[in-house]
């Protein structure tokens, strides 16, 4: 069985990760959101061939959309989450004579962390082959 990816489900994805979308006509959200379903939807259905998405394969579907949905707002500048801190972390200090180098990582840094989360989100490994039919 296939379905389409429902916008309430994905809302109430990005509300369980403590996000939140706004409620106003047209917003620049329901755009994005729009956007990364008929996005990810055309990447599932080039993948499988199919015309809709697998049942099966709903729940990361609707994750690849969140996923795509934060990567855009990130890029964008319009992502707003009060936790996390994208300013750059000074990995070393100089005064004077004296050198202070931290053990600063990138993947260790809030932004780090979130880009983990992000690349979780998007399901990048998922192999479709499962699901793939072919075409004549």
């Amino acid at each position: 069985m296939s379905v389409k990816i429902k916008f309430e489900d994905v809302k109430q994805r990005i509300e369980g990760l403590g996000g939140t979308v706004s409620s106003v006509p047209n917003s620049s959200d329901t755009y994005l959101i729009g956007f990364a379903i008929d996005k990810v939807t055309n990447y599932i259905n080039n993948q499988t061939n199919l015309s809709s998405i697998p049942q099966e394969a709903y729940n990361q579907a609707v994750d690849m959309v969140v996923g795509e949905l934060l990567a855009t707002k990130k890029a964008m500048g319009l992502l707003d989450i009060e936790t996390i801190d994208f300013t750059m972390v000074a990995k070393k200090v100089q005064d004077g004579d004296t050198n202070v180098e931290f053990a600063v990582s990138e993947k260790s840094t809030p932004e780090g962390q979130f880009n983990a989360f992000l690349a979780y989100l998007k399901h990048g490994d998922l192999n479709w082959s499962k699901y793939r039919v072919l075409v004549w």
